[in-house]
């Protein structure tokens, strides 16, 4: 017996895993369009797929014949798949003690990467010597009322820690649009890529945005939380640079698809939303503002 996974390396598909062992991501073989950044979502535990750009969808067989394969084929039990999952659901269980407000948290009182101290208050940013975060300035990150994982910033210019650090390290982001809690009205949001970027907007009082954690980590169940919220509109307010300016298009894409009106603000290269002053801030949107 095979798996799928077999199956498209012996014919040269190529795939890429996901954090899910169940799960990979295929560039879309419907034939339609171009998918560069692969779209095609196949499950390997139900033998399913769907592209997410193009809507390509359907079961084993329909996918094979995409890929020019007609004859029958056996595909191994599901239950290694369901043991990974469990495997991985247990070792989440066992972390849930991390996400937790560490018992020697300190505030931060002072202001910090252009932050200032008020911002940072608002936040509970704080400063632990636990969870191996000693070099780091905390943000505790709330979605719903529950706490979902704390992010560092490092304090140090240094290479020899990450300059983000995430507790617990494998905390899902793909459904979080931070600080949704916060929000007064959801319909009309700012979407930037980094924490720091939407701190940095939320001091000079634009308080309709959210940080999506970068750009790879959005996806389905970030458009289905937005449906659920009520968003009708988005700008996008992303890093100055080739990738921010690719993903821009691309999640624009993907939101136009769901009826969600989106406007992009380009940046200059080199320049992020973290990094602006307040009169440049408000510069950039309303030219946004022009536009509509």
């Amino acid at each position: 017996m095979t798996d799928m996974k077999d199956i498209l390396t012996e014919n040269k598909v190529e795939y890429k895993n996901t954090n899910s062992p169940a799960e990979i991501l295929i560039e879309c073989t419907s034939g339609t369009h171009k998918d560069h950044n692969p779209s095609l979502q196949y499950n390997l535990e139900k033998n399913i797929f769907k592209c997410w750009s193009c809507g390509f969808h359907g079961g084993q067989k329909k996918f094979l014949a995409s890929i020019g394969i007609y004859q029958e084929v056996f595909f191994e039990s599901k239950q290694t798949y369901r043991i990974e999952k469990l495997k991985r659901r247990l070792k989440g269980i066992t972390e849930t003690d991390i996400t937790r407000l560490p018992p020697d948290k300190r505030p931060v009182l002072g202001s910090f990467k252009n932050i200032n101290k008020g911002t940072l208050e608002d936040f509970d940013a704080f400063f632990t010597l636990e969870y191996g975060l000693d070099d780091y300035v905390c943000i505790p990150v709330y979605q719903f009322g529950h706490l979902r994982f704390i992010e560092g910033r490092n304090r140090f210019k240094t290479e020899k820690k990450p300059k983000y650090l995430r507790r617990p390290v494998n905390s899902r982001v793909r459904d979080i649009l931070f600080p949704l809690d916060k929000l007064d009205q959801k319909q009309h949001l700012i979407f930037v890529e980094g924490i720091f970027d939407m701190l940095n907007l939320w001091q000079y009082g634009i308080n309709n945005v959210v940080c999506i954690f970068g750009t790879q980590n959005f996806g389905k169940d970030k458009l289905e939380l937005l449906e659920k919220i009520g968003t009708i509109s988005v700008v996008l307010f992303f890093d100055g640079d080739e990738p921010g300016r690719i993903s821009a298009k691309k999640i624009s894409d993907m939101l136009e698809r769901i009826n969600i009106q989106t406007n992009i603000i380009n940046l200059p290269d080199g320049v992020d939303p973290g990094m602006l002053s307040e009169n440049s801030i408000n510069s950039y949107l309303r030219i946004k503002n022009d536009r509509n």
